[in-house]
């Protein structure tokens, strides 16, 4: 499994347009309902802070490359914050799932 994480954080005026291209971006990724992968969004309750985690499966190639919705919310959030996010790679120490 890969997982790829971007951690960002933005102004108040810039978030509920980050929130919109999210949801066109997920909306988009719903509707290419690509195989071995979860993409989730975290947002701080208490601060700007945000979290994008993508995990795919070994063989999985990754969906969001081949999004218009994705490439406009990169674009977004490097207005955002000034420069670029790239993802980071993070590898799974643990986890639980009931």
């Amino acid at each position: 499994m890969s997982l790829q994480m971007v951690r960002f954080r933005t102004d108040s005026g810039t978030a509920a347009e980050v929130r919109s291209q999210l949801a066109k971006a997920f909306a988009a990724l719903h509707a290419a309902s690509p195989q071995g992968v979860v993409y989730t969004a975290y947002s701080s309750e208490s601060g700007p802070d945000s979290i994008l985690a993508l995990e795919m499966e070994e063989a999985a190639e990754n969906p969001l490359a081949g999004l218009p919705q994705a490439a406009q919310l990169r674009d977004l959030i490097s207005r955002a914050v000034g420069a670029p996010v790239p993802p980071e790679p993070f590898t799974v120490v643990g986890s639980y799932h009931s």
